[in-house]
């Protein structure tokens, strides 16, 4: 089953709902972001993805543990299978998402 994608504004709420709890505890941001991002991804969530680099394929993947992978080949490569180096993946994963159009054209 596909995990649900968090809005930047949904993860940014959820960022400082933490921050208000943790930070008089001296826990910093990224440790804050990267607690938030676990949490969320055992609970079927995930942090929105980063804006894809347009030099390779824009196809992108998110791993078990919530983090988001793209995929290392050329952009318009032949076939919906993509690898990152680290984790392989087709278009019909559930947490993987979709060549941008006009990007891998």
């Amino acid at each position: 089953m596909a995990r649900t994608v968090l809005t930047d504004d949904q993860y940014k709420a959820a960022c400082s709902a933490a921050a208000g709890a943790l930070r008089p505890a001296g826990v910093g941001s990224v440790a804050i972001g990267d607690a938030v991002a676990a949490v969320l991804a055992t609970v079927g969530m995930l942090t929105p993805p980063f804006d894809p680099d347009p030099d390779t394929c824009t196809a992108m993947f998110a791993d078990p543990s919530g983090d988001w992978w793209q995929c290392a080949d050329d952009p318009g490569h032949d076939g919906n299978d993509h690898d990152s180096g680290e984790w392989g993946w087709s278009d019909s994963d559930p947490d993987a998402i979709k060549p941008r159009t006009g990007d891998d054209d």
